[in-house]
C-alpha cells in the first residue's frame, strides 16, 4: 500500500502504464491552471432594473425579518406575554424550528415532484409553493397573540416558520431559474436584503415593546404583541403578491 501511494504521488507519466489514457486529461488540466480566465462584465444595471430579481429581492427581505422577529422574540413572548417558563416548556419548544426544517425539505421534493412530472412548469411551480407558504405563514403570524396557552403559540409558530420554510422552494431557488451564471450575484443581493431584514426586524421589535410597555406598563396583554406578529404576517401577504405578479422561472440573464 505505500508502494502504491509513493507511485502515484511520482509525475503522472511514470504511471503511465497504470492509468493510461487518463495521463493527457491530467496533464491538460494541470496546464489550464496557468491560464488566466476570461473576464466577464456583469450586467449590474440589468440586474437592477429587473422585475423578476427584486421579487426575489423582497420575499427574501419578508423571510429573513419574519424568521429573525420569531427567533429573537419569540421566547421573548413566551415568557413575559404567556408568562411562561421556558424551562417548563421543555422539548415543546423546538418544535417551530423542526418543522421549518420538515418544510424546507418537502418543498423542495414537491418542487422536483411537480416539475420533473411536467405537472406545473418552473414558473407555475415556484408562484404556487411561495404563494402557499408565505398568505399560510401570515395567517399563522397574524392570530399568534390571540392564542394564550403554550400550546396555541407553539402551534403558531411552527405553522408559521414550516410554511416560510415552504415558501424557500418559491424564491430562494429561482436566482437558479433566472440567472444561472448570475446566480450567485442574484443570491448575494437578495442576501444582503435579507440581512438589512434582521437588523431593521429585530431593532423595530424593540422599540414596538418599549413603547407598548409604556402605554400599558404590562407585556402580558396580547395587544402589546400585537404589531410584532402583524408588521411580518402583512409583509408575507405584500410579498407573495409580489413574487406572483413580478417572478418567472424562464431565464432572462445569458
Amino acid at each position: 500500500m505505500v508502494f502504491t501511494l509513493v507511485q502515484y504521488a511520482t509525475d503522472p507519466k511514470s504511471t503511465a502504464s497504470g492509468v493510461g489514457e487518463s495521463v493527457l486529461p491530467v496533464n491538460k488540466k494541470i496546464d489550464t491552471h496557468n491560464k488566466k480566465p476570461l473576464s466577464a462584465k456583469i450586467p449590474w444595471v440589468k440586474i437592477l432594473t429587473s422585475f423578476p430579481v427584486w421579487a426575489i429581492v423582497v420575499n427574501n427581505f419578508t423571510f429573513h425579518y419574519a424568521l429573525y422577529v420569531l427567533m429573537n422574540w419569540l421566547p421573548t413572548y413566551f415568557e413575559l406575554g404567556l408568562q411562561l417558563s421556558l424551562q417548563d416548556m421543555g422539548s415543546s419548544k423546538m418544535m417551530p424550528y423542526l418543522n421549518m426544517f420538515l418544510f424546507s425539505n418537502i418543498g423542495g421534493v414537491v418542487a422536483d415532484y411537480l416539475i420533473t412530472r411536467r405537472i406545473l412548469s418552473v414558473t407555475k411551480t415556484r408562484k404556487f409553493l411561495n404563494t402557499v407558504g408565505f398568505l399560510v405563514a401570515s395567517l399563522a403570524l397574524v392570530i399568534i397573540p390571540s392564542f394564550r396557552t403554550s400550546g396555541g403559540a407553539v402551534f403558531c409558530s411552527s405553522v408559521a416558520l414550516g410554511f416560510l420554510a415552504l415558501g424557500r422552494a418559491g424564491f430562494a431557488v429561482n436566482h437558479m431559474d433566472i440567472a444561472p451564471r448570475y446566480a450567485g450575484i442574484v443570491m448575494g443581493v437578495s442576501n444582503t436584503a435579507g440581512t438589512l431584514a434582521g437588523i431593521v426586524g429585530v431593532d423595530l421589535t424593540g422599540k414596538l415593546l418599549e413603547a407598548a410597555k409604556a402605554a400599558n406598563s404590562d407585556l402580558s396583554s396580547p395587544e402589546s404583541w400585537r404589531a410584532v406578529f402583524s408588521i411580518p404576517g402583512f409583509l408575507c401577504i405584500f410579498s407573495s403578491f409580489v413574487f406572483l405578479l413580478f417572478s418567472t422561472g424562464e431565464r432572462i440573464f445569458d
